[in-house]
């Protein structure tokens, strides 16, 4: 239980830097020099964060197996999206 909140509180801080990058263009330093569009390496951290939650959560929510597989394919597709955001975000060339 306490990993679990602790993975929460760790989501909950990546989906503040993303909207805090979305409203003020600010990176955190490690990204700063391969990333030339912070509002959407921004969105994609929030994207990204909101996949994970969702991931995190699903056994307090889903009563169903078939609501499980629904809100795990949700989760995943999110997770993949703000990865592709955010690599989009990047210099061509930069991993």
């Amino acid at each position: 239980m306490v990993l679990t909140w602790l993975a929460a509180v760790a989501l909950l801080l990546m989906a503040v830097l993303g909207v805090f990058t979305v409203a003020t263009g600010w990176m955190p330093p490690p990204a700063r020099g391969r990333v030339v569009r912070p509002e959407l390496w921004g969105l994609g951290a929030l994207t990204s964060a909101l996949g994970m939650g969702t991931g995190l959560s699903l056994h307090w929510w889903a009563d169903s197996l078939t609501m499980d597989n629904l809100g795990g394919a949700t989760a995943f597709a999110l997770i993949i999206l703000g990865g592709v955001l955010q690599w989009r975000a990047q210099r061509p060339g930069t991993l």
